[in-house]
């Protein structure tokens, strides 16, 4: 069955290719995805599936129900670009290679509909809004569109020094990853006076040296960042009385992700405290670690095997960065879940403006998340 797909995909390169510089070029902010939205909706239609738009914003649901008892399998991609400043414009770029996520898933829903391979159960095609900005997941759970579900399957392309050209990965486990706020109240004072006021600046660096030497289990990668500090628009000869620290924080497991937020908001209040001033630690949201599902990586892994070769498996991927499909199965109760990774000879970075990488992976995305869902099926008969 394998073959079938394989087949396909090497007889419609020209097609992927269009799609991709269709999508490449309209890149889209979260949740304003209209273009890149309607155009997968057209897709999705002319291909033979049930289509829906009218939840999540921007989100696009494809779905073939064949009528006969089976799986319900979902396949994912996200849609949205990111933004720059360039030479005083904004602009948006799709630096993070949701153009490749959404062709890849586009066709593999083609290639599975067209060689036959859905016999039984029913297939979701889900394309996403706002991953970048962590709000798309959870708006897609709140619609409840994909309740039933039983498998959800995505993809993402990796940096080269993380997964080279060729590779697929059965699986990327993202970390868990946030930011909080701790708003730093001190005392306004004249300059020449430091005595009668609370410095907030000096507050916030003595927070962030406290937060800095918190201990957690060293076996478990995890960080703590300041990646900014301001303290309003008081004159400089003032006493600054309030500052705002903002931290990225991150680790590979939930149970430590918990560890630090509890520990951070209660570090950051006790050493405003030892000044003399308040602090109020806001939690500003983030994304949960990956839930593991040892059964999709079996399957996916066969599925890599048979499909594209022996050498073209690659290692299960553990990975700092964030990803909100996470949260899908924390919040849909028995959805197994696995994201592909993509090796693409990608560089120099995603979220890099000049990101480029090898758009012959997008062929391998293809039949990989095709194999995957014809190996799910078949390991539910």
């Amino acid at each position: 069955m394998k073959n079938s797909i394989c087949e396909y995909v090497n007889a419609h390169h020209t097609d992927i290719l269009s799609t991709f510089n269709e999508l490449h070029s309209m890149p889209e902010p979260a949740l304003r995805e209209v273009r890149t939205a309607d155009y997968l909706k057209t897709q999705l239609k002319q291909a033979g599936f049930d289509v829906r738009g009218d939840f999540a914003k921007t989100a696009v649901l494809g779905i073939r129900d064949t009528g006969i008892d089976g799986p319900v399998i979902g396949i994912r991609a996200d849609m949205d670009a990111l933004c720059y400043e360039k030479e005083g414009k904004t602009i948006y770029i799709h630096s993070c290679g949701h153009d490749a996520n959404c062709t890849a898933v586009l066709w593999a829903a083609k290639a599975l509909l067209e060689t036959g391979q859905l016999k039984a159960g029913s297939l979701k095609v889900l394309f996403q809004p706002a991953e970048e900005t962590l709000q798309g997941a959870e708006a897609v759970i709140e619609s409840r569109v994909l309740e039933g579900t039983q498998y959800l399957v995505s993809t993402h392309l990796r940096p080269q020094e993380e997964l080279p050209m060729g590779l697929v990965s059965p699986a990327v486990l993202h970390g868990a990853s946030g930011h909080i706020r701790v708003k730093i109240y001190g005392h306004e004072a004249h300059g020449a006076k430091p005595h009668q006021g609370v410095n907030a600046i000096l507050t916030a660096s003595a927070v962030i040296g406290t937060v800095n030497a918190l201990p957690f289990n060293p076996s478990v990668p995890h960080s703590i960042k300041p990646t900014k500090i301001s303290s309003g628009s008081n004159p400089f000869n003032i006493i600054p009385n309030y500052a705002e620290i903002m931290f990225d924080i991150r680790a590979q497991t939930n149970e430590v992700m918990k560890q630090i937020r509890e520990s951070l908001t209660k570090a950051a209040v006790t050493s405003a405290e030892s000044m003399g001033a308040k602090a109020l630690a806001e939690w500003l949201g983030g994304v949960p670690a990956a839930s593991r599902c040892d059964e999709l990586i079996e399957i996916a892994s066969e599925a890599i095997r048979e499909s594209l070769g022996e050498d073209a498996l690659g290692p299960v991927i553990i990975t700092p960065g964030g990803e909100d499909f996470h949260n899908y199965p924390l919040a849909i109760s028995g959805l197994r879940t696995t994201v592909l990774g993509i090796g693409a000879g990608l560089k120099p970075g995603l979220h890099m403006s000049d990101m480029t990488f090898d758009t012959n992976a997008v062929f391998n995305a293809v039949t990989a998340i095709g194999s995957t869902v014809v190996n799910i099926y078949k390991s539910n008969l």
